[in-house]
Parts: C-alpha cells; sequence; structure tokens
C-alpha cells in the first residue's frame, strides 16, 4: 500500500471510533425515551408518537443531509451535528435530574436526534473513500456495518440497567458519549467534497436534493442494487414483525423473545466481522445472489419448521449473510459515484431502505391479521423467490461497472465551439534527391605556353613527341582528373550509390570516402 494510503488510515480510525460513540447514544436513546414517556403520561398511544417522530425526522432529513455533506465541509457538519447532540441530551439529563421535564422536550430530542443522526450518518459514509485506500475499501465499509450491529446491542442493553438505576443516566452517559465523539472529530482533518461539474455545487434545493435519485437511475447498477436492498429490508421486517408478534401470541416467555431479539444483533455483528473474507470468496456480483437465494431458504425454515428457538436461530442467520451483499453493495456504490455526489446518493439509499424497513412493521400487522403466521411467512418467501430470480437474471448484476468508469460527474452543457478555418498552405515542393557533392579536385597545373614559333630560314621543325606534349592544353576551362585506379567488381560503401561518381584515390585498394571494391582495383591505362 503507498505510504499516502497508509497514513490515511489513522483518520477512518478517528472516524470509526467517533460514530460508534454516536451509535451507542443513539440506540441508548430509542429504546429509553418511549419507556420514559410511558412513566411520565402512562400512554401507550404518546409512547408510541416518540419513536415515530425519530423515525420521521431520519427520514425527512435524508435527502437534506446528502446535500449539505455534498455542499459543505463534511467534517465541519459532523461536528455541528455532535455539538447540537451534546447540548440537547446534556438539557434533558438536567431536565430529568430537576424533575421538570415535558413531554415536549421529549419531542424535541427526538426531532433533533432523528435529523442530526441522518446528517452524520450521510457525511460519515461519504467521506470514507478519501480516508481509505480503494482496496480496503470494502472492509471499511464491514466494519462500519459491525459498528452499526456493535453500538445496538451495548446501547440498548446499557440503556435499559441505566433507566434502572436513575431516569437521567440513559442522558448523560449519551451526553458523554457524544461529547467523546466531537473530540476525536477534532482531530482529523477538514474533508471538503470534491469540485463537480462547473456550476454544480449541490444547493440544497429541490434540484440539488433530486440529483442524488438522478444519478442513481442513471447507473443500472446502483438501480438494481438498491430495488433489491429496499426490498429485502422490507420483507425483513415483515418476517421479524410476524415472528415477534406470533411468539408473543403464542405465550412464548418475554425473555425468550428478547434472546430471539438478541440472536438477530448478534448475528448481524458476526456477519459484518466476516463481510471481507466472504467477498474475497464471493467474487463478482455473486454476495448478492447468494444472500437473496438463503433469505429465501431460511424463511421458508422459519415458516416450516417447529421448535421455539427455531425462528430466533434463523433469523440470527440471515441477519449473518446480510451484511455480506450489503458491503459489496455499498462499496461499489461510494467508488462508482463521484465525490461531488456522494452525500446526495448515500442519502437517497439510506432513506429508501430506510423507508422500506420504517413500513415493514405496519405491513406486517396487516398479513399476520390477513393470512396468519405460517401463510403469511410462505408468501412472504414466494415473493423474495421471483425477487432473488429476476436479480440473477439482471443483466445489470451481471456486467457490473468497474470502478472509475461512471466515476465521473456529468459535464456541463455547453455550446459546441465552432471549427476555427484553417489558413491556406503554399503547394508543397516535390522532394528532390540530395545532389551528389562533386569530386574533390586536384590542383590543376599551370599549362607551359608554347613558344612561338620563329621563322625560320631553314625547313620546319618536327612536331613535338608524345613525351614532350603538354598534358593540359589550354581550353579555358579547368577540367578534373580522372582517377588513376578502377574497381574490378561492385563498389560498397556509404558513397558507392552516387551516379558518375570519380573520387580521387588515397590508398591502392581505396578510392576514398570509405568506398571499397569487392573485386580489388586496376590502375587505368
Amino acid at each position: 500500500m503507498p505510504p499516502g494510503k497508509t497514513r490515511r488510515g489513522g483518520g477512518f480510525t478517528l472516524l470509526w471510533v467517533s460514530s460508534a460513540f454516536g451509535e451507542f447514544a443513539y440506540s441508548t436513546s430509542l429504546i429509553v425515551l418511549p419507556l420514559i414517556v410511558l412513566a411520565l403520561t402512562g400512554s401507550p398511544s404518546q409512547a408510541g408518537i416518540i419513536g415515530f417522530v425519530d423515525a420521521a425526522a431520519m427520514l425527512l432529513a435524508g435527502l437534506p443531509a446528502g446535500a449539505v455533506a455534498d455542499r459543505y465541509d463534511r467534517r465541519t457538519v459532523m461536528l455541528c451535528c455532535q455539538a447540537a447532540l451534546v447540548a440537547v441530551f446534556g438539557a434533558l439529563a438536567a431536565l430529568l435530574w430537576t424533575g421538570t421535564v415535558s413531554l415536549p422536550a421529549l419531542v424535541v430530542l427526538a426531532l433533533v436526534n432523528g435529523a442530526a443522526t441522518a446528517l452524520v450518518m450521510a457525511a460519515g459514509e461519504a467521506m470514507i473513500p478519501s480516508l481509505v485506500a480503494e482496496e480496503r475499501l470494502s472492509d471499511a465499509v464491514a466494519m462500519n456495518a459491525a459498528r452499526t450491529y456493535a453500538g445496538q446491542l451495548a446501547g440498548t442493553s446499557a440503556g435499559g440497567f441505566l433507566l434502572a438505576v436513575k431516569h437521567s443516566f440513559p442522558f448523560v452517559v449519551g451526553c458523554l458519549a457524544h461529547l467523546a465523539g466531537l473530540v476525536l472529530l477534532l482531530f482529523l482533518k477538514r474533508q471538503p467534497p470534491a469540485a463537480g461539474a462547473p456550476g454544480d455545487r449541490a444547493p440544497v434545493s429541490g434540484r440539488g436534493l433530486m440529483e442524488g435519485v438522478r444519478w442513481i437511475m442513471s447507473q443500472p447498477f446502483l438501480r438494481v442494487g438498491l430495488v433489491c436492498a429496499t426490498a429485502t429490508n422490507f420483507f425483513f421486517g415483515v418476517i421479524y414483525f410476524i415472528v415477534i408478534a406470533s411468539a408473543q401470541t403464542s405465550g412464548m416467555a418475554t425473555g425468550l423473545i428478547g434472546v430471539m431479539a438478541a440472536l438477530l444483533g448478534v448475528g448481524g455483528l458476526l456477519g459484518a466481522l466476516a463481510a471481507p473474507p466472504l467477498q474475497r470468496v464471493l467474487t463478482g456480483a455473486r454476495p448478492i445472489y447468494v444472500v437473496l437465494w438463503v433469505f429465501v431458504v431460511l424463511t421458508a425454515g422459519i415458516a416450516v419448521l417447529p421448535g421455539g428457538w427455531t425462528p430466533g436461530v434463523l433469523l440470527g442467520a440471515i441477519a449473518f449473510a446480510a451484511p455480506t451483499a450489503n458491503a459489496y453493495f455499498t462499496t461499489h456504490q461510494l467508488m462508482l459515484t463521484p465525490d461531488s455526489h456522494r452525500g446526495r446518493v448515500v442519502s437517497v439509499a439510506a432513506v429508501a431502505s430506510g423507508g422500506g424497513g420504517a413500513v415493514a412493521p405496519l405491513a406486517g400487522g396487516i398479513v399476520l391479521d390477513l393470512a396468519g403466521r405460517s401463510a403469511g411467512l410462505l408468501g412472504c418467501t414466494a415473493v423474495m423467490a421471483v425477487i432473488a430470480l429476476l436479480t440473477s437474471l439482471s443483466p445489470a448484476l451481471r456486467d457490473v461497472p468497474e470502478p472509475g468508469t461512471a466515476g465521473a460527474a456529468p459535464p456541463a452543457r455547453t455550446p459546441p465551439t465552432p471549427p476555427r478555418p484553417v489558413p491556406a498552405r503554399a503547394p508543397s515542393t516535390p522532394l528532390r534527391p540530395a545532389p551528389t557533392p562533386p569530386p574533390p579536385l586536384r590542383p590543376a597545373r599551370r599549362p607551359t605556353p608554347t613558344p612561338a614559333p620563329t621563322p625560320a630560314r631553314g625547313p620546319a621543325p618536327a612536331p613535338p613527341s608524345g613525351h614532350d606534349r603538354p598534358r593540359n592544353r589550354p581550353t579555358g576551362r579547368k577540367r578534373p582528373r580522372r582517377p588513376r585506379y578502377v574497381f574490378c567488381g561492385s563498389a560498397t560503401g556509404p558513397l558507392a550509390s552516387g551516379p558518375g561518381m570519380t573520387v580521387a584515390p588515397c590508398r591502392r585498394h581505396d578510392l576514398g570516402g570509405g568506398v571499397t571494391g569487392s573485386g580489388g582495383v586496376r590502375r587505368r591505362r
């Protein structure tokens, strides 16, 4: 791993521990608030209102949370949310300590708790790819899932224990947990989102909020994967409600029902820890296929197998398998989404899956009333089998895009630039062969002037012999001397191809310029 990537692992550790404190405090308040309202008012309906307000605040703040995480520095967003939660938890602890708490104060806490948690989740998850190396992203996502399950288990168990000691203690501990998370975030570097397309600054408006939806709809893998995740969360919530409600109506002890719920949390925690090695074994989109078909088989087992502990064990097995598919989908979602859109895409996915889980108890109650336990569970099994079959045949999951091929923000629409005129060019001159360098000339001897004949009174003198004849005649121009040696065979060398070449010899077997003859040379006569 590169050194820069190794140094960034410390930032993810700070984020993980800070978020773990927040998960613990949120789970503590989630179980304590309805019990406090029930103790104050004695009305189960008002106790249910608190849980609804918390869930509604988280869902309604989901889309704006993603836009805020894409527009502002994500570390600053998390710091502001943690500071608000510290103040609200501390104020409620003080009111409970003095005995002056009221229902409106509890409703305000539920609103702030749900909205701030949605902001923290969107900003924290969008920050992960900038804190870990790409090859460790799936492990980081699995660790986040393990943190969620661990926070739920620890928060729910600690909340009941602290509430038994004193009503204000759960919120005192929650205030301290959020304060610890705030301090840890101070050591984290600033995390501004990357710049997207020109003019795209993720405004907190209707257009900015829907940008995450448009991005998911433009990516077939994200679209199909989100539909599968939403359907799985919905039907798992329906099955869980049917199992718990039917166990209570059948007269099962409350302790055993609590054990079944605990098995669900333990299975999810173990599955999150086992997700990284399972993803290395199940390559491609196999984690999604395997988890969906395991869900179908185990749901059928819950419907037909006897035993009081069987539903709890099978629900724990479903919870064990789910984090592997969740880690695979979330990893590709983060890698395929540009950083400028990451917060909005994360919030859309959270709202879709969370909305399915929120509606599930209502649908489970209707199914249980109309069809009964066995028929309702078998109906859920049949619908999940159809979803698993369609998912297995979907080309969007068979041809998963490589991370980085779709991870760029859509370019801004700009008018096409007209082509620039090309200046006229002069007609090119055809290439001519390079002229052969002229042969070196030897200095010509000055011609010996022929003395004028002296008029003789006697007979005319005899003509001069060949030895006395001048070598160069005064013709008015100089002619080069021919070489004294000629080749007997073919000539080779860098200058052997020139037409009409004559070179003054330097040696007997070399005519100069590196030209040699294969058959030797002979003296010219």
